[in-house]
């Protein structure tokens, strides 16, 4: 009896000891399981926050810190309404007496980089144009005054700076080598958001054309301009348009819309022509402009073909006013420093942002055969007398002045500049007209 009961007593211990063991190995085998669970899931976050970290948003980092805000204050002179004469019983009595105006006061809000450490800021000249006072925000939240160095309403490029310590500035690109579909950041104030919270907004796209000449809000003509569909809100003139590596390609200027909103028509102005403009800015206070002293035409087939030349591209050097310079008339233009010129606005476009000492090289079809020529601008002077009472620049047209805004007349004074709000203004003068008759 006592043998059978050792033999089941063994028996349950073996049993009992079986099953813990079981037990600990599918214990040990779970918290294996969880552990390994932990560490598949930490490499997952590592590998989506690594693929979160994208080109665009190492770009932005770059750049978004020297992206700031500008408020401008201002004044305008407004048409004031007499209510005297709301009365149709007073029209007659209308034309005796003048119009009077009023100042007044104007806040607009616009985008800027800075470029350097000293505080030397890029912008648009719409953004700063009639301002008295020039305040800029940067995204850490400190407030600058700013003062304005130059402007150039030709090209829309206004240069202005501020004093302060440890200033954060964007790293300036390329814009000769972009290419059409590459991506497009869009960093700035759109609608003053900036002004609420200080981070920029950025948007993303891709660079959609180069060379773009557009009409822009009264006289001005933008040339050679860089087409984006990234978002460019208002407020975003004079914001960074940035490549995929952080440089600032261009200079965010303007947009077409029938709505007033962004419709993937945005406009900047490349940042190799800023730089040169920032340049002129920077040492002369204003931009000198320069002509290359020939008057060309389109290219007709009928002209093409009497002078033997069977390529699709090219321009007709119609005069030489300029003898000095080394074209001659019957050239044909086919490119100007590498780049085919197609048509007069071609030409246009590449010499609107050449200064004066730079030298193309041209290459031309004459006799028959190519030639290489070495071309360099020459600066257009402008001796100029300021009208205070029309707050007006005039100066003597001169054959340059007369192809350059293609003027028919010969004789007569050239508008080189007309202040806004002043009388010449009101009174409609605009840069370039002629005045050529008085009192007749």
């Amino acid at each position: 009896m006592r043998k059978i009961i050792y033999l089941v007593f063994v028996f349950l211990v073996l049993i009992s000891g079986f099953y813990v063991f079981h037990i600990q190995k599918l214990e040990n085998n779970s918290s294996t399981e969880v552990k390994n669970l932990f560490v598949d899931t930490a490499i997952a976050d590592e590998q989506i926050t690594g693929s979160r970290r994208t080109a665009i948003v190492t770009a932005t980092e770059r750049v978004k810190g020297a992206v700031v805000s500008i408020t401008v204050i201002g004044t305008r002179l407004v048409a004031g309404r007499n209510p005297f004469f709301e009365d149709p019983f007073f029209d007659f009595f209308r034309d005796f007496f003048p119009p009077y105006y009023y100042k007044q006061r104007v806040v607009s809000l616009g985008s800027g980089v800075i470029i350097s450490p000293d505080g030397y800021i890029i912008t648009n000249e719409h953004v700063v144009e009639g301002g008295d006072t020039v305040k800029v925000t940067l995204p850490d939240g400190r407030n600058f005054d700013a003062e304005i160095v130059g402007v150039d309403k030709r090209h829309d490029i206004a240069l202005i700076k501020i004093r302060g310590q440890s200033l954060p500035y964007a790293k300036l690109g390329n814009s000769d080598g972009l290419y059409i579909g590459e991506w497009a950041i869009a960093i700035g104030n759109p609608l003053g958001f900036l002004m609420e919270d200080v981070e920029p907004t950025v948007t993303v796209g891709v660079i959609s054309a180069i060379h773009r000449t557009i009409k822009g809000k009264g006289e001005r003509i933008y040339r050679d301009m860089i087409q984006t569909d990234a978002a460019i809100n208002p407020g975003n003139s004079g914001g960074a348009l940035v490549n995929s590596v952080g440089e600032v390609i261009g200079i965010n200027t303007f947009i077409l819309s029938q709505s007033g909103g962004s419709e993937g028509l945005g406009f900047a102005i490349p940042i190799n022509t800023v730089k040169k403009i920032v340049n002129e800015l920077k040492k002369y206070g204003y931009v000198r402009e320069a002509y290359i002293g020939v008057i060309c035409q389109d290219l007709t087939k009928k002209l093409a073909s009497t002078l033997g030349y069977d390529k699709s591209y090219g321009i007709f050097v119609a005069d030489v006013y300029d003898k000095s310079v080394k074209l001659r008339e019957r050239d044909i233009i086919e490119k100007v420093n590498g780049r085919k010129i197609f048509n007069l606005g071609d030409w246009e476009d590449f010499t609107y942002a050449v200064l004066p000492g730079e030298k193309l090289r041209i290459l031309v079809y004459r006799d028959g055969k190519e030639k290489l020529i070495e071309v360099v601008a020459k600066e257009l002077h402008m001796d100029h007398v300021y009208i205070k009472d029309f707050g007006m620049y005039l100066s003597t047209l001169t054959e340059p002045l007369r192809v350059i805004y293609s003027i028919n007349h010969e004789e007569g004074v050239f508008v080189e500049e007309v202040e806004p709000g002043s009388l010449g203004q009101r009174l409609g003068f605009i840069k370039g007209d002629v005045i050529y008759r008085i009192n007749r």
